[in-house]
């Protein structure tokens, strides 16, 4: 008797460890508020394919900021121009062969602010020799005026071809 006691009050205990257990950050629970922020990420992707600079220039904050891979600076209106397409002729030598894509996103949301990272991914000819581009990417959204807009961006080369866990 005295063993299934001590049986009972052990399964009892590691119910309650296992229920109390804080969940995985990846484990695709998210709050209402990192919802809408992943909607945001994915409406930026979607902007970038179809060259839509009017979606991105309700995305982006007047005031953005992006640190590029080389370590180079722009603005919203160089950011826009960039990712856009450039809004003139189309290049002849440019060939677009894979659509802008993101994985590996986490969103982390606080009261006013949140940030996104994630792992970029698109392919394109030019003048005939095919590039892959993979990069990591960083945003930092905050609320304006009832509005999320992407106050920063940064990106860098994905040094590491592998998935990463967070810290």
């Amino acid at each position: 008797m005295n063993r299934f006691f001590m049986a009972v009050c052990l399964a009892i205990f590691m119910c309650f460890i296992a229920y109390s257990q804080k969940p995985d950050e990846n484990s695709g629970k998210m709050s209402k508020r990192e919802q809408q922020i992943a909607a945001l990420n994915r409406a930026w992707a979607d902007a970038i394919n179809k060259g839509d600079a009017a979606a991105l220039g309700r995305l982006f904050a007047d005031d953005m900021i992006v640190t590029a891979g080389n370590g180079g600076l722009r603005n919203k209106a160089s950011e826009i121009k960039d990712a856009a397409g450039g809004g003139g002729a189309p290049d002849p030598d440019f060939i677009s062969t894979r659509p802008f894509t993101t994985e590996d996103v986490r969103v982390k949301a606080y009261k006013d602010a949140a940030v996104v990272t994630g792992l970029a991914k698109w392919g394109f000819k030019n003048k005939g020799q095919e590039v892959n581009q993979e990069r990591r990417y960083t945003h930092m959204y905050v609320k304006q005026k009832g509005q999320w807009r992407i106050v920063a961006q940064q990106i860098s080369s994905n040094l590491y071809k592998k998935s990463q866990t967070a810290p």
